[in-house]
Order: C-alpha cells, then sequence, then structure tokens
C-alpha cells in the first residue's frame, strides 16, 4: 500500500487513547467502543433489518457532514497545540495538555476515517442492494441477503462506534477548552 494512504498510524494512535493514564486498558472501553458495535451489528442480522435508501442517504449525508466539521475540529486542535508550545515552561498542566491534544488529534482523524468509510459502506450497501444468493446445506436451502447479512452490520458498526467517538471527542473537548483537567 502507497504510504500516502496508509492509515495504520492512525487506527493504532486511537486505539492507544482508549487506555487508561496507567498503560492498562479499561474493560469498559473495550465494552463501549468495541463490543457495543459489535452486538448492535449481530443484533441487525438477527432482526433481518435491512438500510432502506433513505436512511442510506441520511447516513451519507451524516458522514459528510461530519467529515468537513471534524476537519475543522482538526484545525483547532492545531491551533491549541500552538498555544499550548507557547506556555511550555510557565504551565504546570503542559504534559497533560500536549497528551489530550495528542489524543484527540487521533480520535478525531480516526472518526473522519470512519465518517468516510461510513460513506463508502453506503454507497456499497445501495449496489448490492437486494443481491442474494442460494445455499444448500443438506437438503436445506438457504437464501443470503448480502446487504442484510455484510453490508447493514459493517454499517451499523461503524455508525455506532463514530457515534461513541464523537461523545469522547466532545468531552475531551470540553475538557480541554474549559477546565484543562480531565482525559
Amino acid at each position: 500500500m502507497s504510504s500516502k494512504l496508509n492509515v495504520m498510524e492512525i487506527i493504532t494512535g486511537h486505539h492507544k487513547t482508549l487506555k487508561n493514564s496507567d498503560g492498562t486498558v479499561a474493560g469498559t472501553d473495550i465494552f463501549v467502543f468495541y463490543l457495543l458495535p459489535l452486538f448492535l451489528s449481530f443484533l441487525s442480522i438477527i432482526c433481518l433489518f435491512d438500510i432502506d435508501k433513505d436512511l442510506s442517504s441520511l447516513l451519507v449525508n451524516f458522514g459528510s457532514i461530519f467529515t468537513a466539521l471534524l476537519l475543522s475540529v482538526l484545525v483547532l486542535v492545531y491551533d491549541q497545540e500552538s498555544k499550548i508550545e507557547q506556555l511550555k515552561g510557565n504551565d504546570g498542566l503542559y504534559i497533560l495538555k500536549k497528551r489530550l491534544l495528542m489524543e484527540l488529534y487521533y480520535n478525531i482523524s480516526y472518526s473522519i476515517l470512519c465518517s468516510l468509510l461510513l460513506v463508502l459502506l453506503s454507497f456499497f450497501h445501495s449496489i448490492i442492494d437486494g443481491l442474494t444468493n442460494q445455499i444448500n446445506i443438506s437438503n436445506l436451502q438457504i437464501t443470503v441477503k448480502y446487504d442484510v447479512f455484510i453490508a447493514t452490520p459493517l454499517i451499523v458498526f461503524i455508525t455506532a462506534n463514530l457515534f461513541l467517538n464523537i461523545v469522547m471527542i466532545v468531552k475531551r473537548m470540553h475538557s480541554m477548552l474549559t477546565t484543562h483537567h480531565g482525559i
């Protein structure tokens, strides 16, 4: 893969922000950011949930709007970093602020990637909408709907994960712009 398109550093950086200050991974964070979206994805399969054209259009708009907004927030984070660098020697909270900004950078960048992936998955869903395959297993014929069993669960996972990340970003932005204490 081209180094210009390799986003693994953003993904791994984001996952590292889910660790506690002592370096351990919080079980609640694993549950909230991974298992809960995964559970919702499996639930969508069990309920045979499928995304209609209106919801797909809404998700594309959501992903597009949040991509633009999050890019603007990245500029704010960069601006805050320059201001913090000027106070490097005079601010006792410099290290915490710097860490918070770095974590925000990874969280925002990861959320931008999720927003772009949401748009791409919605496009993919519209392409495979209604595509089925018949599978025969021991005289049992099973119809597999690719949009219901593949695209929709992926969209549900990414959407849930994106919402949770946005809440985390808002909380961290609040900490950065008000108290400068909580991470």
